[in-house]
């Protein structure tokens, strides 16, 4: 699909990848919908780029359901739903169920609410587009978040799902798989492998307006990740391998 002139609702707009899309978006001639958890900071970062403001905690079905709702009325229909917002809470076993429930609902509810107000809107209007995004640990592993991993790799299967079930009816549907990207996440990770490899929410923003382009599936910006989930679809023993000997040497230093 073409951004120009199409509605594009981008859920935690406000900051990082979400920001920047929201930018992109509005510069090839979208109608954007900017939300975040704060109204103050929708209303601050919408300005700039004219794009219309509406806080949503994601993690709430009611303000899912809002947001959509006053995206039809504002704009009578919505082309384009990017649901970004998420959050990472580092642990293991040691997670708490509190903090999985709360993970659970920002990195995978959220898109559930969001397919499930968005597209009878999109499919009485002949036409929509979901793009969902998840993580390079939606495909692999990270070792410090394993709340963080299960939800993306969830979020990919629900993804996954739409897909498979909608892209008959004339709604289209990605992933977007990100590693490492400049945002205030990696502040501070400058000289690490992880932040040497990093893009720019430009650079992604590219990728993504390319992806959405050609309607594929899988968006992915780092070549890499791919050349280990093809290992983890080829030899799953080799690629549970490979991880168990990434996380003995990362504990080494």
């Amino acid at each position: 699909m073409r951004i120009k002139d199409k509605v594009a609702v981008v859920t935690g707009g406000a900051s990082g990848i979400g920001l920047g899309l929201c930018g992109r978006f509005a510069r090839d001639g979208g109608q954007v919908v900017m939300s975040d958890l704060k109204q103050e900071a929708c209303d601050r970062e919408a300005a700039p780029i004219g794009a219309f403001p509406v806080a949503a905690d994601v993690g709430r079905e009611e303000d899912i359901a809002n947001l959509v709702q006053a995206t039809i009325d504002r704009f009578g229909r919505i082309d384009l739903f990017v649901s970004n917002a998420g959050i990472a809470i580092d642990g293991g076993l040691d997670t708490t169920t509190e903090q999985w429930q709360k993970i659970i609902n920002v990195n995978l509810m959220s898109e559930i609410f969001a397919a499930k107000h968005a597209v009878p809107h999109m499919l009485r209007q002949g036409s929509g587009y979901l793009l969902n995004v998840a993580s390079a640990a939606g495909l692999l592993v990270i070792f410090d978040t394993v709340s963080y991993t299960v939800t993306k790799h969830a979020a990919i299967g629900f993804t996954e799902w739409l897909a498979a079930t909608y892209k008959d009816q004339g709604i289209g549907v990605s992933v977007l798989c990100p590693a490492a990207v400049r945002t205030p996440i990696l502040e501070g990770k400058g000289d690490t492998p992880e932040g040497r490899d990093a893009i720019t929410t430009d650079e992604l923003s590219d990728m993504v307006i390319a992806g959405l382009d050609k309607e594929r599936f899988m968006i992915s910006t780092h070549p890499w990740v791919l050349e280990k989930f093809a290992l983890k679809a080829r030899d799953y023993d080799e690629y549970i391998a490979d991880l168990s000997a990434a996380r003995a040497a990362a504990a080494k230093g």
